[in-house]
């Protein structure tokens, strides 16, 4: 997936650019915890939200396979995939479908609606329900902004969590720590100053 993101890097405006040289969510963080086990950091991420944190306000970092820092939680443009995906896979349906409406191809499964009107419906729906599935996924794993940058922050084989709390710091660290996070230690390799 890497590899795909650094070939295509050039279609990307500048204020897309997938490598960075830092992630702006550890600069506004102002409560980080260390975790050295990955299930119990998204169960710490899915807590904050419960508790009322934004995703733009949390970060959830590792190191990906090629060694970059990589922020989980803001990581991809699912809903513009899902949505090209949608219009895409409604045209090719409507192509698909009057193409089998002249008698070039025959009809597979049941139609929507009766008639001719049905069999063109019919690939209309399912071409966007299985393009904006793709499109979604597709979208996914591509990262956006600087969720990937190759920081020295995170060591490999430790998830960090940071968070932009504000004022509620004290209810930030309470869920960290109840899922067993701890705070940076030299060893981790985490070089972050949060702010107060």
């Amino acid at each position: 997936m890497a590899l795909i993101v650094h070939l295509f890097h050039f279609a990307l405006p500048e204020e897309d650019s997938l490598v960075e040289s830092h992630n702006h969510k550890l600069d506004h963080a102002n409560v980080v915890a260390v975790y050295a086990d990955q299930i119990d950091a998204e169960q710490a991420v899915l807590s904050l939200r419960v508790a009322g944190f934004p995703d733009a306000r949390v970060g959830y970092f590792a190191r990906d396979l090629v060694g970059l820092v990589t922020d989980y939680v803001w990581k991809g443009h699912t809903g513009a995939g899902a949505v090209i995906g949608v219009i895409v896979g409604a045209v090719v349906g409507l192509l698909a479908g009057l193409y089998a409406r002249a008698g070039y191809a025959s009809h597979i499964g049941p139609q929507l609606i009766p008639g001719d009107f049905g069999v063109v419906f019919s690939a209309i729906i399912v071409g966007a329900v299985v393009l904006g599935l793709s499109g979604a996924f597709l979208g996914w794993g591509v990262p956006k902004g600087d969720t990937i940058h190759p920081g020295i922050e995170v060591t490999e084989g430790r998830y960090v969590i940071a968070v932009d709390a504000g004022d509620r710091r004290m209810d930030a660290w309470e869920v960290l720590e109840r899922h067993g996070g701890c705070l940076p230690r030299p060893r981790d390799g985490i070089e972050i100053a949060p702010a107060s």
